[in-house]
């Protein structure tokens, strides 16, 4: 069930829409630029492992099961096939769209037509559209490769994906006609790049990526926290500045964007740490700004010619020209009206009509053989999803979320990192299964249950219905039938670890260790499980000679331009589940910290051994460390910089996000009086002090807060004392020594 767009929609895309612009005769003369549109369709099981229709009587949910997909009749059957059609009435040759189809979906429609409850025959509009072809033989509808489950590829391996998308040819195979899509659209745009292998191992030539990521790897990105994406780690800086930075107007695009480079397909690679092989895969760039406000409505909640006129100056290279991919969920809000597939996209082929020089619908396989991006053209991107999952940072902590307070958790709990722990148990038992039989009932209905406990909804809405104890509710069910097989013969299988994960994400740099000794440190943390036990788990780090991610960092063995190896026993705790039911298994959270270095650039990784001899090894992670000062005075202004008791201070912090709180108190530490307090402050506990969120952001997409004046009778303040709870695990204060405001007395 997907609802984020109303919210985030209705809080930030009030642009107002300037009039349309002529262009220049130059301009005009510039090759076309070319639309593409992606459309995201799907629904989850909604509890493991039922049909809707058992799951809607055993009233588990609040609301209709039934009514959340009948409200969406029209998405799910023939209004996508009817844009489309028009398009095709209208002559256009390449003219097309690609819609991604979950697995569940599928069987939730297929569960509903049986029982009588709407869908009847919708399958054949989709194999109507699917099977008309562009001018290439391509199909006008591309039902792109996908994930069974929605699973949350950036988070999951190599065997788990494949067997993801290989459910999903196996349902489309049988539901409907014509080949299987060249493409795929990862689960909300969620991608990384240790996913390639997994993707090209199973045939695809393509896919999507959200493409701030493309622009967050160049040198010269200008960043703006209100998008929401912390600062990118310099790891991941390795393209050179395009130097086509624009921002746009007429809509909400919070900071420049790559006109150009990051609107052309190009190829994106992996490195396999153990062999050294590199395989590569198109990545086609999705624009994250105008995917977004097309998914307020289509033609007209974007105004097409305005916004996209913008980018017909950079469009210069007629072999190839700008793809603007507008991708968002089809089913939901604006997106997924009647009128964006009716009336409005009507309206969009009426302008491309109008405009059959400056601007062409095309589908994205037409683009790629027509327009293919130069096998050398090989770029780096950083992970992260769409901006419709809390920004799409590059740790996914829409699925990897902090811990904080939770109903009937002893201590500080995440959900979401609760959930990595059961499957990553589950996992290693299911594999093991495999290893022993991949034959038997046990191991394949197993598969059956695990692979469903990946559906990414199940991390998504936190703290809500039954969502953050279905994962628990897949792996036991998966336990229950593997365990037995797993247990029938020798353990041959390595111990399962979750991708490791780092607090902070941009140690010394613009974030601050509240962890470590001093605020370049940070600290690795992982699950790890295996059923026969563990006998070492180690974090594996080295100095790198550049202070650029080369081919030397890219494995196991390295090279000349690393150095040797050091190790770092992890330590696990057993963190107990809030979950009904609780968990059959699950993994230790192991962490280690790297402490001591600055201004460096590290590789790491974490290694795992059973009781057996059995030896796992993570992927290679990188990470530049900071000198540890830019996490505090450089990101901090405090205005007016010599304040009186009758003075409104305004302090703002770039590194701070939405969620940050000031933590401050008066005249070295004591408690300020209610009326000193801004909306929202809260009374911290262990200490005089309180916590304020912030008032807002500035033009420049900062955070700041605002306190005083300071003149009431009943507090007499002298000084300002505070420091930046940045989030649940990171706080800044100037490097130990707090931030400290002299209050003049009144002029």
């Amino acid at each position: 069930m997907k609802l984020r767009y109303s919210i985030l929609f209705l809080a930030l895309l009030m642009a107002t829409k300037p009039d349309l612009v002529a262009q220049t005769d130059s301009t005009r003369n510039n090759p076309k630029i070319y639309i593409a549109f992606l459309w995201h369709m799907h629904q989850p099981i909604y509890r493991p492992y039922e049909n809707i229709v058992q799951t809607q009587q055993s009233g588990v949910y609040s609301f209709s099961l039934y009514d959340v997909h009948l409200s969406r009749t029209g998405p799910y059957t023939d209004w996508p096939k009817n844009a489309v059609q028009r398009g095709i009435n209208a002559g256009m040759p390449h003219f097309g769209a690609q819609v991604s189809f979950s697995g569940s979906l599928i069987e939730n429609l297929n569960n509903l037509q049986a029982a009588g409850i709407g869908f009847n025959n919708w399958k054949s509009h989709w194999n109507y559209i699917k099977n008309q072809n562009t001018q290439l033989g391509n199909p006008r509808m591309d039902m792109v490769g996908f994930g069974y489950h929605h699973p949350l590829m950036g988070l999951i391996d190599y065997q788990d994906i494949r067997k993801q998308i290989q459910l999903h040819k196996q349902i489309f195979a049988q539901h409907f006609t014509g080949n299987y899509s060249k493409g795929i659209f990862p689960p909300e745009t969620a991608f990384s790049t240790r996913m390639i292998p997994a993707l090209v191992d199973e045939g695809l030539e393509w896919v999507i990526i959200d493409n701030l990521h493309f622009e967050r790897t160049a040198e010269g990105a200008p960043y703006a926290d209100a998008s929401g994406v912390p600062r990118p780690n310099k790891a991941t800086v390795r393209n050179p500045n395009p130097g086509d930075w624009k921002q746009l107007n007429g809509l909400w695009a919070p900071t420049p964007v790559s006109i150009r480079w990051a609107h052309q397909p190009r190829w994106v690679s992996y490195t396999d740490p153990a062999t050294g092989v590199t395989k590569k895969i198109i990545g086609v760039p999705a624009s994250r700004y105008l995917g977004e406000e097309d998914g307020r409505g289509g033609f007209g909640a974007l105004n097409y010619d305005y916004v996209m006129s913008q980018f017909e100056e950079y469009n210069t290279d007629p072999s190839r020209p700008i793809l603007i991919v507008l991708h968002h969920d089809g089913d939901n809000y604006g997106g997924g009206s009647d009128g964006y597939y009716n009336s409005n996209f009507q309206n969009f082929v009426n302008w491309l009509q109008a405009n059959p020089n400056r601007f062409e619908c095309t589908t994205i396989q037409d683009y790629l053989q027509r327009f293919p991006p130069p096998q050398n053209d090989v770029i780096h991107v950083q992970d992260g999803s769409w901006l419709g999952a809390a920004g799409g940072d590059q740790v996914f902590r829409k699925w990897n979320g902090d811990p904080g307070t939770y109903p009937g958790a002893s201590g500080p709990y995440s959900p979401d990192r609760n959930s990595w722990g059961i499957m990553t148990a589950a996992k290693n038992i299911v594999q093991t299964a495999n290893q022993i039989n991949p034959n038997h009932p046990g191991t394949l209905q197993g598969w059956h249950y695990y692979l469903n406990g990946q559906a990414s909804d199940y991390w998504y809405w936190d703290g809500t219905e039954i969502w953050d104890s279905n994962p628990a509710r897949a792996a036991n069910q998966a336990v229950t039938n593997a365990l037995p097989v797993a247990q029938g013969g020798p353990d041959l299988t390595a111990p399962s670890i979750y991708v490791p994960q780092r607090i902070p994400y941009n140690p010394g740099d613009i974030e601050w260790s509240s962890q470590g000794v001093r605020p370049s440190d940070f600290m690795v943390w992982t699950y790890v499980f295996d059923l026969s036990g563990l006998s070492s788990v180690q974090l594996k780090y080295r100095e790198s000679q550049s202070d650029q991610v080369g081919n030397d960092n890219l494995t196991y063995l390295g090279g000349t331009g690393v150095g040797p190896w050091q190790s770092k026993p992890m330590t696990g705790v057993t963190i107990p589940s809030v979950t009904n039911p609780l968990p059959l298994y699950k993994a230790q959270e192991y962490s280690a910290m790297i402490t001591g270095y600055t201004n460096k650039l590290l590789d790491y990784y974490v290694e795992a051994t059973d009781q057996h001899g059995n030896l796992a090894r993570s992927p290679i992670m990188h990470v530049w460390v900071g000198d540890g000062s830019g996490g505090s005075t450089a990101n901090v202004t405090i205005n007016p910089a010599s304040p009186t008791v009758n003075s409104v201070i305004t302090i703002t912090a770039a590194h701070a996000n939405a969620e940050s709180l000031l933590h401050w108190g008066v005249n070295n530490w004591q408690r300020p009086i209610e009326d000193y307090r801004p909306a929202g402050t809260i009374l911290h506990q262990g200490s005089n002090a309180v916590q304020s969120p912030p008032a807002g952001q500035d033009e420049q997409g900062r955070y700041y807060w605002q306190l005083g004046p300071f003149n009431s009778p009943g507090q007499a303040v002298s000084v300002l004392n505070f420091v930046f709870k940045l989030n649940n695990t990171q706080w800044d204060n100037n490097n130990g020594q707090d931030w400290n405001i002299t209050i003049q007395p009144a002029q």
